[in-house]
């Protein structure tokens, strides 16, 4: 069975640099695992890695399609695993890095969807009187796993996936795993996570993110239909819906959300080795990946 080591946690954790580290030591290359940095031209607003970040370590499924592309669960196991398979046979180790949980289970274990979606219409009118927070509430109590596949305020997609939970089209899990994983979940203090996350966001829009955003409206991306947290919110401050202070408040607030909702999930659904990014010995890690590359790890 193909051996992966899966570098997992919250947005902001630190997980690029770690991975790199690790790389660096073992000869790995990282297949990419967080839905936002599938995407072209989102590189501020998605804190995606740079050529120089890299450090010449060999990455995989980043910019593969465009902002307002659809991405599916099954299009993401169909690429990663064909990458894995390559690599593998390049007689290389293989990381899986990202914090979209879902996708990296779907990867792992055996999942698949179990209807056929498009014969399923929704009745825009009876969903017309909840609020975005109201229908993704719903969502969750009909399906966790596809909530987390999206943002509360992505309305149109929140509603799809109540769709496709209402009439079965649910993701299953089979239970079996594909690969054998090591999971090394990343975490900080809370405190401490939430404040490199405000400081993220203000650093992000002093460093060109609403340009960013101005480009992408004359590449003629409709900014409302980017799911990924702030881009919508750009899009009203450039209209003047909203204060620059209310954007930075709306961002920051929104990234704590999804940092809390990632935390969840990787706590509920893997069984991992906890890695305190503030005080690990990096030479311990290493030995403990060795062992487990080499099928000899013992749970510790």
């Amino acid at each position: 069975m193909i051996k992966l080591i899966i570098i997992c946690g919250a947005t902001a954790v630190g997980k690029t640099d770690f991975s790199i580290k690790i790389a660096k030591r073992i000869g790995a290359e990282i297949i990419n695992a967080d839905a936002s940095q599938f995407k072209r031209y989102l590189n501020i607003g998605t804190a995606k890695i740079s050529e120089e970040e890299m450090d010449g370590i060999k990455h995989h499924l980043i910019d593969i399609i465009d902002p307002c592309d659809d991405f599916s669960i099954s299009d993401y196991q169909s690429l990663a695993r064909l990458k894995i398979d390559e690599i593998h046979k390049e007689n290389k180790n293989i990381i899986i890095c990202g914090g979209s949980g879902l996708y990296i289970d779907a990867l792992v274990n055996d999942y698949h969807l179990n209807a056929d979606k498009s014969n399923h219409k929704l009745d825009d009118e009876l969903y017309n009187q909840y609020s975005n927070e109201e229908l993704y509430k719903l969502l969750e109590s009909l399906d966790k796993d596809l909530a987390t596949l999206t943002h509360p305020n992505n309305r149109n997609r929140v509603l799809r996936y109540i769709e496709r939970a209402k009439c079965g089209d649910s993701i299953k899990n089979d239970n079996k795993a594909l690969y054998d994983c090591m999971y090394l979940f990343l975490n900080r203090d809370r405190d401490d996570l939430y404040n490199r996350i405000n400081q993220r966001t203000i650093l992000m829009l002093e460093n060109g993110w609403i340009d960013e955003c101005l480009d992408l409206r004359n590449k003629g991306f409709d900014l409302s239909k980017i799911k990924e947290i702030g881009y919508k919110e750009i899009g009203d401050y450039l209209d003047n819906i909203i204060s620059y202070d209310e954007l930075v408040d709306l961002i920051q607030k929104e990234t704590r959300h999804y940092a809390k909702r990632q935390i969840t999930w990787f706590k509920n659904k893997t069984i991992h080795q906890l890695i305190d990014v503030n005080n690990y010995d990096i030479e311990d890690i290493i030995e403990r990946i060795n062992i487990f590359l080499k099928g000899e790890e013992n749970e510790k």
